[in-house]
Formats: C-alpha cells, structure tokens, sequence
C-alpha cells in the first residue's frame, strides 16, 4: 500500500494531493488531561497531563477525480509522540477506488461518524471517533433510489472485515495475570434509508441499523465462573472461513457460553434515526441512538430507556455562532439488574445487566485503551481511579449525561468552538460505585488560519475537568498545522 502513491502518480494521480504536517502539544494540572483535550481525536489525544503528539501525512481525496468515472484516493499518516501510549506508529494507511456509487476502501483510514457532528457531538455510542481507526477492507454503497421510488426511499450500506492491531500493547500495558486479546478479528456493517427529497419537501426522515463485532483471536487469562470454575485459561476462537460467516450472520456460540450459547464474538450495534430540516438559510435536525450488545436489547424485549438523544441546529451565516448541538446520554438501565439463565428448576430468563462495553472473552469495546464508541462512558486508560490502573475493562458504564456544542465563524480567518459535558456516574452492575460521582468537562477552542499564511494555521484550547470521577484538571493546548498542495 506504501508504494501505491508511487504507481498513482505515474498515472497523474498525484494532481490534489497534499501534504501535512502538524504538532500537538498539551500541558495541564490533575492525573489526566481534561477529557475534550483527548477525547474524539482518533486516538491522536492523551489522557496523559503532559504531551507532544506530532504527524505527518500525504492524502489524496477521491474528489479531485470528481469528473472521471473512476476515483482514486489514498492516505498515510505516520506520527511520533511522547507522553502517549505509544511512541512511533501508523495513525493512517489506506488506499481507496469509487466507481458510481461504490467506493471500496483498504487499510487504516479515519471515518466520520454517521450521524453524530463530529466537531461538537460527544460521540457514538457504537462507532465514533475516540479510537483510532482499524484496519479493514469496507465496500460502502453511497445512498440510491429504490426501483420504482423515484428518490422518496433511498438506501445506504456498508461492511467491512478487519483485524485489531492492539494485541501486542494490550500484553505490554495489561497488568500481569490479567485478561487480553491478540490477533482479533474485526466486522462491521450497516444498513440505512431514507424517507423524503429534499428538493420537493424540507423534512426528510432516516433509520438505520448498524453492527460491528470482535471475533477469532486468541484471549489470554480468560476467567469465568460457568466455564473453568475462576481458572485463568488461554483460549484459541476460531478464526477460519466459518468464523467469518458466523460473524456476518450473527451466529455460533463461544466456549465460555456453557449451556446457554449466545452467538460468537463480541457482537454489538445500534439504532440510529433522525429528523432533518432542509431550509434555505437554516438547517435543524433531531437524532436519536439505541446502543445494543444482545437480543434483549436488539429487540427491545425490556423497553427503551438507555439513549443517545441530540438536537443540532445549524443558523444562517453570522459573526457570532454556526451551529448549536445538545445531547442527552442515558446508559444507566442496560436492560436492568438481573441476569439469570432458564434452568430446569427455574425456567425463566432475564437478559438484563447488559454491561455495555465489556465481554467476557475479549477485552471490551476499546482500541489501544480508549472507549471505540462515546468517550462519556470511562474508557480504560483511566482505570487509575478505579485502582485497576492497566486492567483492560470498563468500571464505568452506567451514566447519564447533558452536553452542549457549540461552533462560530467571525470572519473567513477564524473558527471557534466550545463544549460543556455535565455527567452522572454509577459504575457497574457487578462493582457499583460506593455513591453516585459528578463530573463536569469543559472545553474552549480558537483556530486562526491567516490568509497571508499559505496553508497555516493555529489553534489554541483551554479544557477543565472538575469532579469526583475523574478528579480536577485545568489545561491548555496548542496546535500548529502547515498543509501543502503538491504540485504535479
């Protein structure tokens, strides 16, 4: 894939790329970085208080062959760090072809999320932007009129299949004798559609189902109960041809399922919906996500209480603010407390105590220790404060959240945002927190991209935490970005 770039421009291909180079550097009080200091960053952000995350890459975007029927676009993004989890490595590297409304992508390459804003949302809870990207070959469909329709119903879809790349960090930063995954395998997929055109009416209406899994690998110090009595054991998954279907299809078993098998992997999704308003000055949208890790929650057996419930309104242009986002973050029912397999002598189950995040083979829904869905929910590499300071594991998902974005441009030179995240905490089912814990994230940010500049551009955030979770923290961060256009 390296020498992709070499072969595209022997074919005029290189004609938009670009060049990058950026350093990133944070500073602040506390045991961590105040969390929209790190959080949402692609996995670039330490939790570290003191940091210098530098990069440098070369893209091409498919759009500059917007005018031929194939497109072509690649991307690496090579980065040196200190005072993060890792040192030298590979943020991006991919390579990308569209024909029509097929675009097939192969490698490491950041993705947006769906539906979420990605500048001022506090993220998805399935798949969002805290992590850094995984590895894959994904084949999207872009959106197209169902036969017969004439454009009021559309569809969208996606799937990919990758492998995890944490498995040798996951053995160095485990703590010894505690549980973790090398050489995991990775699916995603997606269906959406939408209702509605815009070009005769403002209101279109869209629904989606999305779902991604862990499978194959080998997990080590795998402890259960029902399987091998709390004997830590390694455990080989299969990882051949029908491992991959399993995955696609949702089936098969784990060994560690005992006498009530589920599905293999660790399989998880969510619903996605949301309203939109086309106008011609302005734009506003409500949205709405359901986060699932089993069938009680796929099929809503126990009612709909835990969510991810926003609102984004995007103003008509003015010097004073772009666009406003709120969101509520409920994560506290999971189905509810009890959880009991049907027995011969008490036939009745109850699927509940879901435990988002965490499985009981693999090491949770993380990539090099950072939460791969919504950051509001404690990602691992704060366990400190849990005193489980490198075990792979959510202590806390059991939350309920107020956030608030918001954007602005004054002039054609400036941009600015600012975030505000108000939290409740509970811990978990099995280790509830001894009482209820509040935390507060704040961030204010300022870019400046002068015009006599030629590709600069600047920006300086301050972020503070204050809480009884996460602790207090006050920071500053400064970025400097220089992004050339190479010339053919």
């Amino acid at each position: 894939m390296l020498f992709l770039p070499v072969g595209l421009c022997a074919q005029e291909r290189f004609e938009g790329a670009e060049v990058a180079v950026e350093a990133t550097g944070t500073t602040s009080t506390g045991d961590y970085a105040p969390l929209w200091l790190t959080a949402n960053r692609y996995g670039m952000g330490s939790v570290k208080p003191h940091s210098l995350v530098t990069h440098a890459q070369l893209t091409r975007a498919l759009e500059n062959d917007s005018a031929r029927t194939w497109q072509l676009g690649y991307g690496v993004d090579l980065a040196l760090a200190f005072g993060h989890e890792r040192r030298l490595f590979i943020q991006q590297a991919y390579a990308e072809a569209a024909w029509k409304r097929l675009r097939l992508t192969v490698g490491a390459k950041e993705q947006p999320m769906e539906v979420q804003n990605s500048e001022l949302s506090s993220g998805a809870l399935s798949l969002g932007i805290n992590a850094c990207p995984i590895p894959q070959v994904r084949l999207d469909i872009d959106w197209f009129s169902f036969p017969g329709t004439r454009g009021w119903w559309q569809w969208k879809l996606n799937g990919s299949y990758g492998m995890m790349t944490d498995g040798s960090w996951q053995q160095d930063w485990a703590q010894a004798g505690t549980r973790y995954v090398k050489h995991a395998l990775y699916h995603e997929k997606a269906l959406y559609w939408r209702f509605g055109r815009e070009d005769v009416f403002p209101l279109t209406y869209e629904i989606g189902l999305r779902m991604a899994t862990e499978f194959g690998g080998t997990c080590y110090n795998v402890v259960t109960e029902r399987y091998n009595e709390g004997q830590a054991t390694t455990l080989e998954n299969p990882k051949g041809v029908k491992a991959f279907i399993d995955a696609l299809l949702c089936r098969g078993s784990d060994a560690t399922d005992g006498s009530n098998p589920n599905v293999s992997g660790n399989h998880l999704g969510s619903y996605v919906m949301q309203l939109k308003y086309h106008g011609r000055s302005w734009q506003a949208r409500l949205y709405w996500e359901r986060f699932f890790e089993d069938h009680s929650m796929l099929t809503v057996q126990y009612g709909i209480r835990d969510m991810l419930l926003g609102g984004e309104a995007t103003l008509p242009r003015n010097p004073y603010v772009s666009s406003i986002v709120v969101e509520y973050l409920g994560t506290k029912d999971q189905s509810g407390a009890v959880y009991h397999d049907g027995t011969h002598s008490l036939p009745d189950a109850m699927a509940g105590r879901d435990n988002y995040y965490n499985h009981l083979q693999y090491t949770g829904w993380q990539n090099y220790g950072q939460a791969i869905g919504n950051p509001l929910i404690t990602s691992p590499l704060y366990n400190g404060v849990f005193n489980s300071p490198h075990k792979l594991y959510f202590y806390n998902n059991r939350v309920k959240a107020w956030h608030v974005g918001l954007s602005g441009d004054p002039s054609a030179e400036w941009h600015w945002r600012a975030l505000a995240s108000f939290t409740r905490n509970w811990g978990i089912y099995d280790l509830p927190l001894d009482d209820r814990l509040l935390q507060q994230h704040y961030m204010a940010e300022a870019t400046y991209q002068p015009r006599w500049g030629k590709g600069w551009q600047g920006s300086l955030a301050v972020g503070y935490d204050h809480g009884n979770l996460l602790g207090n923290s006050v920071g500053c961060q400064i970025t400097v970005k220089r992004v050339m256009r190479v010339k053919r």
